[in-house]
């Protein structure tokens, strides 16, 4: 088994080196508000702000350890209702996954007071330890991402407005660290991945960060496809926030 390119909720591939920072603390209302009335999208934070103190780039990463970290048993990239969306969620933002290709229509209830995070679009790279050294380089991993640049955004709708020109929010993470369960979403053991880690990885791809929604029912939908990395996204989320 050797380092792959995976496409998933967006589009996705292995690869990583240690990018990991600490639980950051929760964005305040001012810092949203200021932020996401800078955007031509009301109340979709900019990638050039840091909302809750990372980069669109580090938020990234982040979704990553949540997407790849969490056992299959309740992965919620392989849950076609929902049920699972709640699973390893982190405690100051909300992550929304896409899938392995195909429709999806999920139901999902989240907390009032959680910004949300999710890919339109993404492709991951993902490295493991007993790689040759030449396909272990930041060079080598980032060349296998960039195939996402060229993705086509079919719809980015939330809660029936269009969002407008999504592709300004083109990320590139820097490189991190991910260490996957022993039920992970790719059936691999430890004596086929060392230690079930994957290093160096990388992410490049199109993600949007909400601010908090108002109590009450909400609808995102996204439709996306990347014909280079071999991926196409169209999933519909019924969120109840409360």
């Amino acid at each position: 088994m050797k380092a792959a390119r995976v496409t998933l909720p967006a589009a996705f591939v292995f690869l990583g080196l240690v990018g990991c920072s600490s639980d950051p603390a929760p964005p305040t209302a001012p810092d949203l508000k200021n932020a996401a009335a800078s955007s031509t999208n009301p109340r979709i934070i900019p990638p050039v702000a840091s909302p809750g103190g990372k980069s669109y780039g580090g938020w990234a990463a982040e979704w990553w350890k949540w997407a790849l970290g969490t056992p299959a048993s309740v992965n919620p990239l392989l849950d076609a209702t929902g049920e699972h969306c709640g699973a390893g969620q982190p405690k100051h933002v909300w992550f929304l996954a896409g899938s392995f290709g195909g429709a999806v229509n999920r139901q999902c209830t989240v907390p009032t007071g959680r910004p949300l995070f999710f890919p339109i679009v993404n492709a991951g790279f993902f490295a493991f330890l007993n790689d040759p050294p030449a396909t272990r380089t930041e060079e080598f991993v980032r060349a296998q991402v960039a195939c996402i640049e060229d993705a086509v955004i079919t719809l980015v709708e939330i809660d029936g407005t269009p969002v407008q020109n999504p592709r300004q929010y083109l990320e590139k993470s820097p490189l991190f660290t991910v260490v996957l369960p022993k039920d992970n979403i790719f059936g691999a053991a430890p004596d086929v991945i060392p230690e079930l880690t994957l290093s160096p990885s990388v992410d490049e791809g199109f993600y949007l960060y909400l601010t908090p929604r108002q109590p009450g029912d909400h609808t995102i939908r996204w439709q996306a496809s990347s014909a280079a990395c071999g991926t196409a996204q169209d999933v519909t989320y019924h969120l109840t926030v409360k």
